[in-house]
């Protein structure tokens, strides 16, 4: 019985140290990947995941609060008497010398329950120069040519 007890006891802490595994606030998460070279579908994966543990896990004030400090800027919806957290859409940009970065995220809160996180989406767009970076599909851009588009020529006309 006691060994029962014991490999019982065992796995209970085994699962949480598993728990604990993964990046812990939403800076954590960006800090841990390599968004211009991993692949696009995998990096879509981690954010998914990692997005909805974290939201899920902080409740909403503190996801949103993550967020700003991660550099996104959020947008919300309408409050209702029904719904009286709004729905947040979050974004957030970043370009190096070879891409495009875009994340999305949105959040909504289960009414009845105050900064609670009822779903919590996640999205990720790469436009690199050339077309076999981008991410989720090929962009033919201006960074396509590595280039970007020429300024205006002042009207010399008098």
């Amino acid at each position: 019985m006691k060994r029962f007890l014991v490999l019982v006891l065992a796995a209970g802490l085994g699962a949480c140290a598993h728990e604990a595994a993964g990046p812990k606030t939403v800076t954590e998460l960006h800090q841990q990947h390599v968004w211009q070279h991993e692949p696009g579908a995998g990096l879509m994966a981690a954010m998914e995941t990692g997005f909805s543990r974290i939201a899920h896990r902080e409740g909403r004030a503190a996801t949103l609060a993550q967020l700003a400090e991660a550099g996104y800027e959020c947008t919300y919806g309408e409050a209702h008497e029904d719904y009286p957290e709004p729905m947040a859409v979050c974004t957030r940009s970043f370009a190096s010398r070879a891409c495009q970065f875009d994340w999305d995220v949105s959040l909504t809160s289960d009414p009845a329950t105050p900064d609670s996180v009822d779903s919590a989406e996640a999205g990720f767009r790469r436009d690199c120069v050339g077309l076999a970076d981008d991410f989720p599909e090929p962009v033919k851009s201006a960074i396509d040519d590595q280039l970007a588009p020429p300024p205006a020529l002042p009207d010399t006309a008098n």
